[in-house]
């Protein structure tokens, strides 16, 4: 049995596996062993990674990128306040007054208005793997 070990990063991931002699560093899609930590939500499909971040500038608003700064953080923190203004995404206050990011463009999250949810850990979302069947953490509203 081989041990994984995942490093969620604020700007990045890595997943890398203890075998035999050493720990090898596991390439993602793009032959990259750094996958960005980046989600974006297009009209018929969620992005993730190296692709997501692709889309920066043409799908700002549905696309989330350094998340990692927000999680477990109160909405009323002066942090999250300073940051507001600095975002191309929306954030909000969740029910449990943790910050949340607002998530449009697919029709399932369009017609449901769901946010990540701060509570289950936006991180938990795997920016490191594209597995379109892999569970997402949602809050509804």
């Amino acid at each position: 049995m081989s041990v994984v070990g995942i490093d969620l990063g604020f700007q990045s991931c890595y997943v890398a596996v203890a075998r035999a002699g050493g720990i090898e560093t596991i390439a993602n899609e793009y032959s990259d062993r750094c996958t960005p930590a980046c989600i974006s939500f297009g009209p018929k499909n969620r992005s993730i990674g190296a692709a997501a971040k692709s889309q920066v500038i043409s799908n700002a608003k549905n696309t989330v990128q350094g998340f990692k700064r927000f999680h477990g953080r109160a909405f009323s923190d002066p942090f999250v306040e300073a940051e507001k203004s600095n975002l191309a995404y929306d954030i909000v206050q969740l029910s449990s007054g943790l910050t949340g990011i607002k998530c449009f463009g697919t029709s399932q999250v369009e017609e449901r208005g769901y946010l990540c949810s701060g509570d289950s850990g936006w991180c938990h979302t795997n920016p490191c793997s594209k597995r379109e069947d892999q569970q997402i953490f949602w809050q509804r509203t």
